[in-house]
């Protein structure tokens, strides 16, 4: 047994050695409301002292604060009762790294970073802080896991116009934005987003303008609840977004998954000429969308421009008789895979596009053992406004449509 025990020790003290200058430890710090057990009181405060690899505990107590996590690997875990809320007079971090305005509650950039068990509360605050957002990872990796983020907005669904008189969206929940040549995974999972004004989840790759090939954006988006505000006739609102901008080879671009979600409530009506959407997908390769459940929506998924996609059992179930023109999946791109999904209580279930000015065609789109139950038109094909606009004359309404490009 002796012998046992010596050879164990010989063989870790010649690991250790073999190591050498090359072992590093990582710290835990703490934060806390009142300072207490030599604990930080602000977040930001812990984040400047702390060296790459580091963890920060962050202890019960609401934080109002706006951080910013910039070049260091950290892991922020929050206990029960850890609040992260957004002051009502923020800076705008995001120009000085982005070129383009806005206001996130936390923002990481060029860095790997962990943030778990955190509540980010936008405290309704977009009116004074234009541009609000929740949490922000721009060129960067890591998890985004089990948070809630809530009330990113106006207390109240809203669409302000620019200084040109133009619709400015914002008030988007979690933001993961790649325009680096160095590809970034991110994952985003188990969190409940909730009371937010434009976009739940925004997964966004953009091209490097020095070469356009480079591989960019990996995102699995999994096990999330994300709530919309219901009916309104203000703003289109969108549960996820995964998108991909200027890429010269459709292997680089964006992709991942979006899998086992939870998404319910985008719905417009009246007046209003955009429909909610659950999940928009735009131009991304062999993106897996499976598992996901759409509820009490004007489209539950928009995949346009994809590659190689495989749609497989989703449950979408419209808004019901009184919103006109709901649809479940409109498709363009090629080679994608549309199976086993189940269709409920909509105008139309599928609607593949054919030769539309903006968002092209249905190429070698595969369809298999897809459910409709309680669907007007099952399977549509066509440009896509002309063909709701035939869809919706039957029942002589007007059925709104998403004809723009997700590009906000």
């Amino acid at each position: 047994m002796r012998i046992r025990q010596f050879v164990i020790l010989v063989l870790l003290l010649i690991v250790i050695a073999g190591l050498g200058t090359r072992v590093a430890y990582a710290s835990s710090l703490c934060v806390h409301p009142t300072g207490a057990g030599q604990c930080y009181t602000t977040i930001q405060a812990a984040v400047e002292a702390a060296n790459s690899g580091d963890r920060i505990i962050i202890r019960a107590g609401t934080y109002v604060e706006q951080i910013t996590i910039n070049g260091k690997d950290l892991t922020l875990v929050g206990r029960s009762g850890a609040v992260i809320q957004a002051p009502t007079a923020m800076e705008d971090t995001l120009s000085p790294v982005f070129g383009f305005p806005g206001r996130p509650i936390l923002l990481v950039t060029n860095a790997e970073v962990t943030v778990r068990d955190l509540t980010i509360d936008g405290a309704n605050s977009a009116e004074g802080n234009p541009l609000l957002q929740g949490i922000v990872f721009l060129n960067a990796d890591g998890v985004i896991r089990g948070n809630v983020v809530k009330d990113v907005g106006f207390g109240e669904t809203r669409l302000p116009l620019n200084e040109n008189g133009e619709p400015a969206y914002q008030g988007d929940a979690v933001v993961v934005i790649n325009f680096t040549a160095t590809p970034r995974t991110v994952t985003i999972t188990e969190n409940r987003i909730v009371n937010f004004n434009n976009i739940g989840i925004l997964a966004d790759a953009e091209a490097d303008i020095n070469d356009p090939t480079l591989a960019n954006l990996n995102v699995d988006i999994t096990n999330n609840l994300v709530v919309g505000s219901g009916a309104t006739d203000v703003i289109d609102q969108w549960g996820i977004f995964i998108g991909g901008f200027g890429f010269g080879d459709p292997q680089s671009n964006i992709t991942g998954r979006i899998k086992n979600n939870r998404l319910r409530d985008f719905v417009t009506v009246g007046a209003y000429p955009l429909p909610g959407v659950g999940i928009v997908a735009f131009n991304p390769f062999h993106l897996e969308i499976t598992n996901n459940a759409v509820e009490n929506v004007n489209i539950g998924l928009a995949a346009n421009q994809v590659v190689g996609a495989q749609i497989a059992h989703n449950q979408i179930l419209g808004p019901g008789p009184d919103v006109f023109g709901s649809s479940g999946l409109l498709i363009s791109g090629t080679d994608s895979v549309v199976f086993e999904n189940r269709f409920r209580k909509l105008d139309a279930g599928i609607l593949l596009f054919v030769d539309d000015p903006q968002l092209g065609s249905a190429l070698n789109t595969v369809l298999n053992k897809n459910r409709f139950d309680n669907v007007a038109a099952e399977i549509m094909s066509g440009p896509g406004a002309p063909a709701a606009m035939a869809m919706a004359a039957a029942d002589s309404k007007a059925a709104p449509m998403w004809t723009k490009l997700p590009n906000r």
